[in-house]
């Protein structure tokens, strides 16, 4: 018997298709780029557009030090994938640049294709009980946990009890600690729609009752630690057992792929258990040559205190911003912003002003967020030049007092 326990697709389709439909019309998805480096898309239709969603908070995408990394990674092997699986045979440049995300972020690093293919890899894994001890546990899911942890609770559902509890729910959480010997969390460090998890409050509970904690550090990976250690990583020194971490290598580290980090260094006793175990990372299709050697050359930005440089110039960055643009994150040191309208049908008219004045922002809606809470998601970069953003919030400020009393209105 059919029965939605964790999705309903067909009625997501139905509540969301109209406001895609609405995007559509004016413009603001399938839009296409002909070139798209320092923040800036330039279309086919010869427009010039500032790119307030992209997640290359550091603005490293386009860095030649980076692209010059992805040309040595295609010369010297001279190929652009192995197509083979990595069990069998292996690059030695992918033996390099997993040593070097080991050395930089301070912990064992294995990569795959993207982070949510180390989410499919991982989540059923550590539901097994494979990670604790070989007791499968309690698996708590963060209410705001990303798409790509949440499309996995079929499968850790397969191997373990699950549930979801609210946002950042320490008391409910704590609660499920007490009454069940071995609990897991997964969540985000950092969320796509802006602010955090409660690393002090969480590390508190790993501490006392063994909690194991599971992030997707998609957003807070280079944006935000010494020597861009992240959100996760970067809140302390070393690493703490009974803790996994999946990351995007696409966004604010500049190259491509995702990796997990899932021990300290030198401790590869896991290692054989992921590789022998996860699909993702037993098949043919991983992170290519040209993003291998991107993420050596993004690793060297990282040791060599350019990364640190860019966060200095990307906070700046965002304090101007939460100066002009009133949003509820406002003051967390994160580069990501939400601004809240409600109705769909206002968000999307909102983001076409924007777009007619120069300016791309990502109208959101559900099913990514709750029905009749939609708004801009707004990312900062470290290359964005401040009078854009004063330009930018100016604009904003304009088109959402235009529609204010619309927005008011019943939809």
């Amino acid at each position: 018997m059919v029965t939605h326990q964790f999705a309903n697709i067909r009625r997501q389709l139905q509540l969301s298709n109209t406001f895609w439909d609405d995007s559509t019309t004016h413009g603001l998805v399938d839009i296409i780029a002909t070139d798209m480096r320092d923040g800036t898309v330039h279309d086919r239709d010869g427009r010039a557009i500032v790119n307030f969603s992209s997640y290359s908070y550091l603005g490293l995408d386009s860095d030649p030090r980076i692209l010059a990394g992805a040309h040595r990674g295609l010369d010297e092997t001279g190929t652009i994938n192995s197509s083979i699986s990595r069990m069998r045979i292996r690059l030695s440049l992918l033996e390099e640049a997993e040593q070097r995300l080991s050395h930089t972020f301070g912990a064992q690093a294995v990569t795959v294709s993207s982070c949510a293919a180390a989410a499919w890899a991982t989540l059923p894994l550590l539901a097994s009980g494979e990670l604790t001890d070989g007791e499968p546990p309690l698996v708590v899911f963060d209410k705001n946990a990303h798409f790509c942890l949440n499309a996995m609770k079929p499968l850790v559902a397969d191997e373990t009890e699950l549930v979801t509890i609210a946002h950042n729910d320490i008391e409910a959480l704590e609660e499920l600690c007490r009454k069940h010997s071995t609990v897991a969390y997964v969540a985000d460090g950092v969320y796509s729609t802006g602010g955090g998890a409660p690393l002090a409050e969480l590390h508190r509970l790993q501490d006392q009752y063994g909690l194991f904690l599971y992030f997707d550090e998609a957003h807070g990976i280079s944006t935000i630690g010494r020597g861009g250690r992240g959100y996760v990583l970067g809140a302390y020194e070393g690493w703490r057992e009974r803790t996994l971490v999946i990351a995007s290598l696409n966004k604010g580290f500049g190259a491509s792929g995702g990796v997990i980090f899932f021990g300290a260094p030198g401790d590869d006793s896991r290692k054989p258990t992921l590789l022998r175990t996860s699909g993702p990372l037993m098949w043919s299709q991983r992170v290519n040559t040209a993003g291998l050697g991107a993420i050596v050359a993004a690793c060297d930005l990282h040791d060599d205190g350019t990364v640190d440089t860019l966060q200095v110039a990307l906070r700046e960055r965002v304090h101007l911003f939460d100066t002009l643009v009133e949003t509820e994150n406002a003051g967390d040191g994160l580069p990501i912003r939400f601004v809240s309208i409600g109705r769909e049908d206002v968000t999307v008219a909102v983001a076409r002003d924007m777009l007619e004045a120069g300016f791309y922002t990502s109208p959101v809606f559900f099913p990514i967020i709750r029905r009749g809470s939609a708004g801009l998601r707004l990312m900062l970069r470290a290359d964005l030049a401040p009078d854009t953003i004063r330009r930018f919030a100016d604009t904003l400020s304009a088109s959402l007092a235009a529609h204010q009393e619309r927005a008011e209105q019943p939809a």
